[in-house]
């Protein structure tokens, strides 16, 4: 028995129904699809898109985390920005381009060789989620087989992160009690929401931190005979120098290449963000309609801190009631016991139960 199953209480599947007072919420999350046999995890998207897709090079070229699929969204918050700064000399070389008082500049050359080293800004932002919203529509399931049939209650209210509509065709559950918080992959006008949960200040901030001290991004550097010069490397000009007046610039075109590459580097950040302050303010309503919850039961979700300011406002208006969250494995129990900590959830309003 772990740690966390010492802490909180474990009840069985089969007794949970016997457990919840009747004004229920439900969350549901993609262990949830994954349970009824769905091939929807993360890793499936990765299999879905082939290892020589644009996309998957792109993820696996500039983003260099150790899971990086099986956290995929808040490792979009990750995009190597040093990787594609660092290689804008190279890409203006090979374009051409000139210096802008030279009276051959071509503007066309300049901001091709801008688009083409910010080419994986592009595929992140537009071409990843179409990629993504057809494996989703792929999804199937087979609606006959229906392991939480006993503990569904039709009449509760149901949040599902989930893009699909098996709720409604394996359980029945009516669509008017089912929040799509994410999405329905049925309704073609939406956009699915998808992106990192990470404060964009504060993910920079590590980075600058983390590569503050390096040689290469130092004020001033050596030559191979020991000669002192101003640092030239893009990298350091764009978010290491303090003062633009002071850069080695070299000309005025690359002053113009490093700033107009770092700001869309940076607006990046911001676009694959979650929003999901946007999202709750779209569904206050909703919330705001919790106050009578007795009970939550949380069903296939990896409570991870991409999704936490939603689950602080469901703690806005539902305090004191019972949660029952499921778990898959330690590494899901780990995440119950970090979550209820964060959430300050009473342990005695805690029990987990197990599911395969």
């Amino acid at each position: 028995m772990s740690a966390t199953e010492k802490l909180i209480r474990t009840i069985c599947l089969d007794n949970l129904s016997q457990k919840l007072s009747g004004q229920t919420l439900f969350i549901i999350g993609n262990g949830f699809d994954l349970m009824h046999r769905v091939k929807s995890s993360y890793y499936h998207f990765r299999d879905s898109i082939g290892k020589r897709s644009i996309v998957s090079e792109t993820m696996e070229s500039y983003i260099r985390k150790p899971d990086l699929w099986g956290d995929f969204e808040n490792n979009l918050a990750y995009l190597d920005r040093a990787m594609m700064m660092g290689m804008l000399d190279d890409w203006l070389e090979d374009f051409g381009v000139l210096e802008q008082d030279d009276e051959n500049f071509s503007a066309a050359d300049f901001f091709a060789a801008l688009d083409t080293a910010t080419q994986a800004i592009d595929v992140l932002t537009y071409q990843l989620p179409k990629r993504f919203r057809l494996w989703v529509n792929s999804l199937t399931v087979d609606a006959s087989y229906a392991p939480l049939g006993p503990i569904l209650q039709k009449g509760s209210q149901f949040i599902t992160f989930n893009y699909t509509e098996f709720l409604e065709t394996i359980y029945g559950i009516p669509a008017s009690k089912i929040l799509y918080i994410h999405g329905d992959r049925r309704d073609k006008k939406q956009k699915l929401v998808l992106g990192h949960g990470r404060d964009e200040e504060e993910v920079f901030n590590e980075w600058r931190q983390a590569n503050l001290n390096r040689r290469e991004y130092q004020p001033i550097r050596y030559g191979r005979k020991g000669r002192p010069y101003r640092n030239d490397n893009p990298v350091y000009l764009a978010y290491f120098l303090q003062d633009d007046r002071k850069g080695n610039w070299k000309n005025q075109t690359r002053y113009d290449a490093i700033t107009h590459t770092r700001r869309l580097i940076e607006e990046y950040y911001s676009d694959s963000a979650k929003k999901t302050q946007n999202t709750i303010a779209l569904n206050r309503a909703i919330f705001e309609s919790l106050g009578s919850i007795k009970d939550i039961v949380v069903i296939g979700h990896s409570l991870s801190d991409v999704d936490h300011s939603y689950f602080h406002e469901i703690r806005r208006y539902v305090s004191n009631n019972h949660w029952y969250i499921s778990y898959y494995d330690e590494r899901s129990l780990q995440g119950i016991r970090a979550f209820v900590g964060e959430m300050d959830i009473p342990r005695n309003q805690v029990s987990i139960f197990p599911v395969s």
